[in-house]
């Protein structure tokens, strides 16, 4: 019988073996072709040396003025939506009188629209639809909601012509349906709310949902006296089950939400990407006072304190099942310097509709657009572009010193493996296929990578100048990524 110290030494290497060596009665995962970003911890198994990073979207030109008298200082719940090589935008036209000596008076709230060729430059057609103080000659579509009116274009098969594009807007009582052929000429369907449960003074959204054969709306509601965002569905836009309150996490106490620009993702349409507006209320402080424009923040709390001190910013948060959130605690747009006109309540409110835009730089991949609400309560509101990469909203990332990322075991199609990465011109990445336990495939191990460095948003992987990994589709299998000062957004296994 071996000694005790023997039989220490062996119960030691087993523990040791154990901790370096992948689970084997894990679930395959099958992926399919499908492009898998690193948004949640789904894919991965193990993180050496190596983080998820929340990405952030970089500030670039004002793209478009509320300057028309139908429009105003409170615009609000703009949406996007790509259609035919062009970009369609519809938004609330809204101005508040906050300053007894503006000359511009508060006035009904408004629909608008606009259009755009390459998403950056915008125009407002002349539509002749809407009288406004004597005149038809404005870009209104509808006039006199009680608060929101978010469009959608209806991707179910069985729409109408009619009903191509419909919408949610808020009454007193809940929110309305409408419908329209061409997003222009809208019809209310009847006079009673679709949807009554709930608080609605927000944008709620709603989209067809192929998956599921049935539409989703995503609205704002309270619990224990806290904003927050529910889930309600439809066969057939009309009838809506009780919303539920989305399943967020981690959870932050007290934490609240205002609009959700919930969606699925196009790249990855197994994916929910949202980008809530945290909303905070804050007491006057000292801080508080050294804020931007003390006299008009006095001037909006005697509207309501929480109109003066209350302070807004974006968060970031995805989903599998359109349930169940992933929610990253920090800020994904903070507000930024402070400036005349911001660190207000109505600062980083996007636009509905993530966009993809060419770059400035010549040569330069595209990029995704976001829009973002500024200058709120102020003499006109503004759009202002951010710009974020392609997937990039949050990476795998390794120092200079280097790192490895090791994911589940998973089954894919495909004859090639694509990748959006980034290095230092030092930095690099190599690859390996592993099977379910681990143990590197011949001809795919990471003494078989090609190093990779660069910054590219779709590098096809290569071992020893080969691609096809066709032999190994179907097959359970796992990714290792070594990185050394690098960044990985997204996969994709590709024909």
């Amino acid at each position: 019988m071996p000694s005790l110290r023997v039989q220490l030494v062996v119960f030691l290497s087993l523990i040791a073996i154990a901790a370096n060596t992948p689970a084997i009665s894990q679930e395959i995962i099958d992926i399919g072709s499908r492009r898998e970003l690193f948004v949640d911890d789904f894919l991965i198994d193990k993180l050496d040396n190596v983080r998820l990073e929340l990405q952030h979207p970089q500030p670039q030109e004002i793209t478009f003025a509320c300057d028309k008298p139908w429009e105003g200082n409170t615009c609000i719940y703009f949406r996007i939506i790509p259609e035919a090589g062009r970009f369609r935008m519809w938004y609330q036209g809204a101005h508040w009188q906050i300053d007894p000596n503006d000359s511009k008076k508060t006035h009904p709230y408004h629909i608008c629209y606009a259009e755009s060729d390459d998403g950056i430059h915008w125009t407002k057609p002349n539509l002749g639809l809407v009288e406004v103080d004597g005149s038809k000659e404005n870009n209104i579509v509808v006039t006199g909601v009680y608060d929101n009116f978010t469009p959608l274009r209806d991707d179910n098969p069985k729409c109408e012509p009619q009903a191509k594009y419909k919408a949610l807007g808020q009454s007193r009582d809940g929110l309305i349906a409408w419908q329209s052929p061409d997003g222009i000429r809208w019809k209310q369907l009847g006079d009673k709310p679709v949807i009554t449960k709930g608080a609605f003074d927000s944008q709620n959204v709603a989209c067809w949902d192929a998956s599921l054969n049935r539409y989703r709306a995503y609205i704002r509601d309270f619990h224990d006296g806290l904003r927050d965002i529910r889930v309600a569905f439809s066969d057939d836009f009309l009838t809506w089950t009780t919303p539920e309150p989305l399943k967020v996490s981690p959870a932050v106490e007290k934490e609240q939400f205002y609009i959700n620009c919930i969606a699925r993702y196009e790249r990855a349409p197994h994916l929910f990407l949202g980008f809530p507006v945290r909303y905070v209320e804050r007491p006057w402080s000292p801080s508080m006072k050294e804020l931007p424009d003390l006299e008009h923040r006095e001037m909006r709390a005697k509207a309501g304190e929480r109109i003066g001190t209350a302070i807004t910013d974006g968060a970031f948060m995805s989903s599998r099942d359109g349930l169940h959130f992933h929610r990253w605690t920090e800020a994904f747009l903070r507000i930024g310097p402070e400036r005349p006109g911001s660190w207000v309540y109505g600062d980083c409110y996007p636009a509905h509709g993530l966009i993809e835009t060419q770059s400035k730089l010549p040569g330069a991949p595209k990029e995704f657009s976001l829009f973002i609400a500024e200058h709120y309560w102020r003499s006109e509101e503004a759009l202002r572009r951010w710009t974020l990469r392609i997937d990039g909203f949050v990476a795998a990332k390794a120092p200079l010193q280097g790192g490895e990322l090791l994911t589940k075991p998973f089954t894919f199609t495909g004859h090639q493996l694509s990748l959006n990465f980034a290095t230092s011109a030092a930095g690099s990445l190599h690859v390996e296929l592993t099977d379910a336990q681990g143990k590197p495939l011949p001809g795919f191990s990471l003494a078989d990578s090609d190093e990779h460095f660069g910054d590219s948003l779709d590098r096809t992987v290569t071992w020893k100048g080969e691609t096809d990994v066709s032999s190994l589709a179907g097959k359970p299998v796992r990714l290792r990524f070594r990185l050394r000062d690098a960044e990985l957004y997204s996969l994709r296994f590709e024909e």
